[in-house]
């Protein structure tokens, strides 16, 4: 058994349960106790990561029946649990400085230390079923978390929220893993086993047929539809705001909305080899997620929604990059995880920069009433400048080397296969980086440039340096870790025949190349001059109705809670209850008619034998009279 890969995710977990027993006596230290076994996840990972270089770490025990337990650590998994223990080891340090005056502090950390055990256990595991019980896990974490604060109505209806949307991509997930497991049942000893099926999947592919294989490869993509927050699932990511800034920056940067992309790469063999459809699905869901999530984040001023939404598009990203991987090859799973590792980065470095702004304005979200905070907070705000630079892509940061190579295999996509739906993919990615722009930017003039709009940003100040040293270290590798792109591109891709698979950048025109920078530039002069110089004050598009329709994100809400909701589910469930309820009913009844009737008959039995006497009689001449009429007729 190798001890070390097993730690990874059992040392955030004896930190959860350390910190919640000493934090209740000792709360100031819980976030030292929590961040101190997240470190040794990561110092873990870091050895682990060492022998995985040699060769993959499989350890596996029956379970019960043909379903096994344990971990499985190759190239892919060992990069997420590095990226997931060094992440939220980075935020639970600066949520020592953002908690500090909370009085249930030590159950925060508690959650957040089990929140990145699970996190790390989905990414670990060998098997299926085990994956999906630590995804379960994720789950409910972010439920406790995201309703942290539940004397706030709004985070108890936002947690509920969460917990009910995900629980839909979790029933496809069931449903996929069912149809799978009864497929292979009689193919192999243990049919959800996670290296089986990424090393056989082409022998799956013909044992049970492209169609079906395809077919539970869209009910995993639902579940990662779910977790990941793609549209349509994607409602539930905006509202989970009202939870502290630092679970939004663990929720968002590296655990639960990165575990759906991170099943599909996990299981691209299962898509690549299934029919076509599965894949496709896979660019156009994340394509399409891209481009809607980046038209609504131009109309949100509340600084975390705008962050939300801009985690919904860039995941899309992610997901549409794994999707293209019949015409690019296997470097569609590169290309997804590099960004899935620099957007983990650099957004946990936006958030906990947001964090630091709404500590010094009392919580204050509204990017319209701050202004001024460069001059106020000059440390934070630049921070929060290095993470935009990241996510708009400027050319040199991590965003730069992790996104644009995605729209360019998008563009070769589309010329591999010229049509209306090979360019869909295209068309939207590229969109969606000049929206990516313009809602970046937009949000980063209002927040830092000009004069304070409120008494509460005229008042601000950075935090203590120590604070924020977490974050300097994220902004440098925001800057920085475009270097490890090729590397990273070799050492993380799936096992598959090497017709399949590619190590090399993806390139494309210089006009198709230049074409991001041109509309970054183009986003960021719009901004500048809307918002730059402040010329939105004069301006009114509030009344029309193409602004009512983004800011309402296109009814999606008022579609799933006034028309889904209570048109059909509530009305359905009414019936269902009616039907128990009325064979319930019935059920009692009959019961109760039968004690009836058993009580009066037992009245008949009174002992007296005259009486019984009679009764024969009369029986005796019913039957008598009964037989002369049957002889008559």
């Amino acid at each position: 058994m190798y001890v070390y890969g097993w730690m990874i995710f059992i040392s955030p977990l004896i930190g959860f349960l350390l910190t919640l027993i000493i934090g209740k006596y000792y709360r100031k230290w819980s976030g030292a106790v929590a961040s101190f076994f997240i470190f040794l996840a990561f110092v873990f990972s870091v050895i682990t990561y060492f022998t995985v270089i040699k060769h993959p770490i499989y350890n596996h025990y029956t379970w019960f029946y043909n379903i096994d337990f344990g971990i499985y650590i190759d190239n892919l998994a060992i990069v997420m649990a590095i990226m997931v223990s060094f992440v939220s080891l980075m935020i639970h340090l600066f949520a020592i400085y953002y908690m500090k005056d909370d009085p249930n502090k030590h159950v925060y950390f508690a959650e957040t230390a089990l929140f990145t055990a699970g996190m790390l256990g989905l990414v670990i595991s060998s098997n299926l079923v085990l994956l999906f019980l630590f995804w379960e896990l994720v789950g409910l974490c972010s439920y406790l978390l995201i309703g942290f604060w539940f004397f706030k109505p709004n985070a108890t209806a936002a947690a509920k929220k969460a917990f009910i949307v995900t629980r839909v991509g979790d029933l496809s997930f069931i449903i996929g893993m069912s149809i799978l497991y009864y497929s292979l049942i009689n193919v192999t000893k243990d049919p959800l086993s996670i290296p089986y099926l990424i090393s056989n999947a082409s022998s799956i592919a013909v044992a049970i047929g492209k169609v079906r294989l395809g077919i539970i490869a869209i009910f995993i993509l639902g579940a990662a539809i779910g977790k990941s927050a793609q549209f349509p699932l994607h409602v539930w990511i905006p509202d989970a705001m009202e939870g502290p800034t630092t679970v939004s920056a663990l929720i968002h940067a590296a655990t639960m909305v990165t575990a759906g992309v991170y099943l599909v790469a996990r299981l691209f063999q299962v898509f690549l080899y299934a029919a076509p459809f599965a894949m496709y699905a896979v660019a156009i869901v994340g394509s399409f997620t891209a481009l809607y999530a980046g038209i609504v984040g131009l109309v949100v001023n509340d600084v975390k929604r705008i962050l939300a939404y801009s985690t919904i598009s860039q995941l899309g990203y992610m997901l549409a990059a794994i999707g293209l991987a019949p015409i690019i090859g296997g470097v569609a799973v590169s290309l997804g995880m590099f960004h899935l590792v620099s957007h983990a980065i650099f957004k946990a470095l936006l958030f906990m920069s947001a964090g630091a702004f709404l500590v010094a304005m009392m919580d204050l979200r509204d990017a319209k009433q701050m202004g001024g905070l460069w001059k106020r907070m000059p440390i934070t705000t630049t921070l929060f400048f290095i993470g935009s630079l990241a996510l708009v892509a400027f050319p040199g940061t991590a965003g730069y080397f992790s996104k644009d190579p995605i729209i360019f295999a998008s563009y070769n996509y589309f010329t591999s296969s010229p049509s209306f739906s090979g360019f869909l993919p295209f068309l939207f990615l590229i969109t969606g980086s000049l929206l990516t722009t313009l809602y970046t930017f937009r949000m980063f003039f209002l927040v830092a440039t000009g004069k304070p709009r409120s008494t509460l940003a005229e008042r601000a100040k950075d935090p203590p340096v120590i604070a924020l040293l977490p974050l300097i270290v994220l902004s440098i590798f925001a800057l920085i870790l475009g270097v490890w792109q090729a590397p990273f591109y070799s050492f993380v891709k799936p096992t598959l025949d090497i017709a399949h698979y590619t190590v090399s950048v993806p390139t494309a025109p210089v006009y198709i190349t230049t074409l991001p920078i041109i509309l970054l530039a183009i986003g960021f002069f719009v901004d500048l001059y809307i918002y730059g110089f402040e010329k939105w004050k004069t301006w009114d598009i509030s009344r029309t109705w193409y602004y009512k329709l983004v800011k309402n994100k296109f009814y999606m809400d008022v579609l799933y809670t006034r028309i889904i909701s209570e048109r059909v589910i509530l009305p359905l469930s009414a019936a269902f209850s009616g039907f128990e309820n009325a064979y319930n009913n019935s059920v009692n009844r009959f019961g109760s008619d039968t004690v009836s009737t058993g009580s009066y008959f037992r009245r008949l039995q009174s002992g007296v034998f005259e009486n019984y006497v009679a009764v024969l009689i009369i029986a005796a001449i019913v039957i008598f009279i009964v037989i002369e009429i049957v002889e008559l007729v």
